[in-house]
């Protein structure tokens, strides 16, 4: 009877671990899924730091490229302020210029009406 009873739990124990066993199946499924989702997304990470890497090398490479373009711009701009102010240096001596050509235009005409009547007189002295 014992073999009887041992043979008789050990079936109602196999029937009962059945469910817990296609169970235990259907999660080490699941686990190997998950274990080759994990090494899809362990891959995505190395592209996704390999992206980060080049972008950042560009972010550097154009931070460097704005910063010479800065500088370069800045010495333009000193450029572009020495050019003025010769610019307006030069204005100021045209203006000189101009008055004093306004002045001797002055005397010129000053001059040539004072040798008409010069002439004028001594002409007339040489009629006489």
């Amino acid at each position: 009877m014992n073999n009887e009873l041992k043979t008789m739990l050990e079936s109602i124990i196999q029937e009962a671990l059945k469910p817990i066993k296609e169970e235990m199946q259907t999660i080490k499924g699941e686990v190997q899924t998950i274990k080759g989702e994990v090494q899809t997304l362990k891959g995505d990470m190395q592209t996704i730091k390999g992206e980060a890497q080049t972008i950042k090398s560009q972010v550097n490479e154009n931070t460097q490229l704005l910063k010479a373009v800065i500088h370069r711009q800045e010495e333009t701009n000193a450029k572009l302020d020495a050019i003025s102010t010769d610019v307006h240096k030069l204005h100021g001596e045209i203006n000189y210029i101009k008055e004093e050509m306004s002045d001797i235009k002055t005397t010129v005409d000053f001059t040539y009406q004072k040798t008409t009547k010069n002439e004028l007189e001594i002409f007339k002295l040489k009629q006489n």
